[in-house]
């Protein structure tokens, strides 16, 4: 992992307050989007893909396919960071 504490800290809490877990996979977003739509965000910077998996999955969010490289998670379409 490249983040500090403290910026793992950053995105684990971003995580927490902007996306909502279900029970099924959406397509809306992959990882890769996910990770964009937190550099935009007011507390967001870089971070990278793998990161950004890391820390979903430390979160508790299921991953459809862990072969691909941009990864797809159990989030809601309501999640407030779709909202922005």
């Amino acid at each position: 992992m490249e983040l500090t504490k403290r910026e793992h800290d950053i995105l684990y809490d971003w995580i927490t307050f902007n996306l909502i877990p279900i029970k099924s996979f959406n397509d809306r977003k992959t990882s890769y989007g996910l990770k964009h739509i937190f550099e935009a965000d007011e507390c967001g910077f870089y971070v990278t893909n793998d990161d950004f998996k890391e820390v979903m999955v430390e979160h508790g969010f299921k991953v459809r396919n862990p072969n691909d490289i941009n990864w797809i998670f159990n989030i809601s379409s309501r999640s407030p960071a779709f909202r922005k």
